[in-house]
């Protein structure tokens, strides 16, 4: 689920906007005692309390319940919200059943939330699913959140194996992110298996974070170029990125994911396969010096003859706050503002997007734009205020980069936005409150 802009929805003149957002950010920011003031000065915020105004058009309570609050669950439930509100999202719409925390999912049972069979499947709520079945057979296909199916979800080998025998497509793919049910479990090593186990296809990158080197080896010997793909490009596309874009990383190729992964017997076999242009890339993402030192003196120029794209890693390296990987690569004579395609991010989107200071102040020294454009329309200051309110890297300063960014010529919005660090910022540059 990808939300590419920030979403509004304001049904009627009756509210004024300072309340809708003074809203959003209440249920956002936890903050339920705010929420209820609101709904008890404003009548008609209640009446309205369904509306979509939150991330991926979603209504207040969903988003409070995929965020695991309940006590702002239970202020929105007070004030009239319809615990079984989907989100509109064009995908497929998202319940308060829909996300990660079970204690919770049980409480709005409880309280009257509609089991469908993706939730079914997730909280191992075998009995419940069989009756569905039954009634409906075709159901253990049915598109959900994201065009998602209830193997998506299955959170067991039970559940896992009564779908499957009953017909659900073990390589179905959700409409948003194009993944499969081993796709969207990659991150959960038992679930993959399992899934592997009963047939699902693999991949170069499901077998990295498997850590099977065998099955490495026999696609290496099948079709070497199966090192060359990438997460973003050919199957690995989607209309809302790729779900390896989010549980694996932006531009992941299997070499970088397999050395991520801390797999040195799996690198050292993708490495035989691999051009001297990949040997520096990876040792550049690595910051090894010596080795980035040794490739350039045994191949003067192959800094200069790598692609664009290829020279684009510096952003990635920006997005995973590897500041000295970044350094290495701009005295190397990476292009500062290299990116993957016309319209995509460069480094300096990436790190003023994570609040990392330290790697945009390296970046302005080397001359990067402040007024190229992502493929939102956004410049790296609004990147950083953006960054601010949905990002929130825990390590990051939004209010010193953005302070950095405008110090080095970027012009502050009209209006000041993002965290009230970052909105202090701009006001002092000239922003409006």
């Amino acid at each position: 689920m990808t939300d590419k802009k920030n979403h509004l929805v304001i049904s009627g003149d009756e509210l004024d906007r300072s309340i809708i957002e003074q809203f959003k950010q209440g249920v956002s920011g936890n903050d339920p005692e705010a929420v209820e003031r609101l709904l008890q000065l404003h009548p008609l915020l209640a009446v309205k309390i369904d509306e979509p105004w939150f991330a991926f058009d979603t209504p207040a309570i969903v988003s409070a319940a995929n965020r695991g609050d309940r006590k702002m669950v239970d202020v929105l439930l007070e004030y009239g919200a319809n615990i079984n509100a989907k989100s509109s999202w064009w995908a497929g719409g998202f319940g308060v059943l829909h996300h990660d925390h079970y204690d919770l999912s049980r409480y709005l049972i409880e309280r009257g939330a509609i089991v469908d069979p993706h939730a079914a499947a997730a909280l191992g709520m075998l009995d419940i699913l069989q009756l569905m079945v039954e009634e409906e057979p075709d159901i253990v296909n049915l598109r959900g959140p994201d065009g998602q199916v209830p193997l998506h979800y299955a959170g067991s080998q039970e559940i896992i194996d009564f779908l499957l025998n009953h017909g659900a497509d073990i390589d179905k793919r959700d409409i948003d992110h194009n993944g499969t049910p081993a796709q969207y479990a990659v991150n959960n090593l038992e679930r993959c298996r399992l899934l592997v186990q009963r047939g699902a296809q693999t991949d170069m990158f499901m077998a990295c974070k498997l850590g099977d080197i065998e099955l490495v080896r026999r696609m290496l010997k099948e079709d070497p170029n199966s090192l060359q793909v990438q997460v973003g490009k050919g199957d690995f596309t989607a209309p809302g990125g790729h779900i390896y874009e989010y549980n694996i990383g932006r531009a992941m190729r299997p070499l970088y994911y397999a050395e991520r992964l801390g797999h040195e017997e799996m690198t050292e076999l993708m490495l035989s396969y691999s051009s001297d242009e990949q040997r520096l890339l990876l040792a550049c993402m690595r910051a090894d010096r010596e080795a980035v030192d040794s490739i350039l003196k045994e191949h003067p120029g192959i800094v200069q003859s790598l692609q664009p794209e290829e020279q684009s890693i510096i952003s990635d390296a920006a997005w995973n706050n590897h500041t000295e990987a970044v350094q290495l690569m701009l005295e190397v004579g990476f292009l500062v503002d290299a990116r993957r395609s016309e319209r995509s991010a460069t480094a300096l989107h990436h790190a003023a997007g994570q609040g990392n200071d330290k790697i945009v102040r390296l970046l302005i020294e080397h001359g990067a734009s402040q007024d190229v454009l992502n493929e939102f329309g956004a410049t790296p200051l609004n990147s950083c205020i953006w960054g601010s309110l949905h990002i929130l890297n825990p390590e990051g300063n939004y209010a010193e980069v953005a302070e950095s960014l405008v110090q080095a010529g970027a012009k502050p919005p009209t209006q000041a936005a993002g965290s009230e660090h970052v909105k202090q910022v701009l006001i002092r540059h000239g922003a409006s409150k």
